[in-house]
């Protein structure tokens, strides 16, 4: 969730006169304090987190990074066709 957070607001800042969105994006709280303070309550006070979901996170930043250096004609030219 987390991802598709930043991407939408990266897409809404860089691409918003091109494309439509939603007045409001994003989601209250932001979907890593969430993921943050239910792996708290659930495990006390040691922080950890799952092997896949680390995984998943340094993948979906890594996306984030490569979408982010994209001028905005690249960043509008590798969405799908109809969003």
């Amino acid at each position: 969730m987390d991802f598709i957070d930043r991407a939408g607001q990266l897409l809404k800042t860089r691409l918003g006169e091109r494309l439509k969105f939603r007045p409001q994006l994003d989601s209250h709280p932001k979907p890593r304090a969430r993921m943050e303070r239910l792996e708290l309550a659930n495990l006390g006070d040691f922080f950890y987190t799952s092997p896949i979901f680390r995984y998943a996170k340094n993948f979906f930043d890594t996306v984030f990074e490569y979408a982010s250096s994209l001028d905005d004609q690249s960043l509008f030219e590798s969405l799908p066709g109809e969003i």
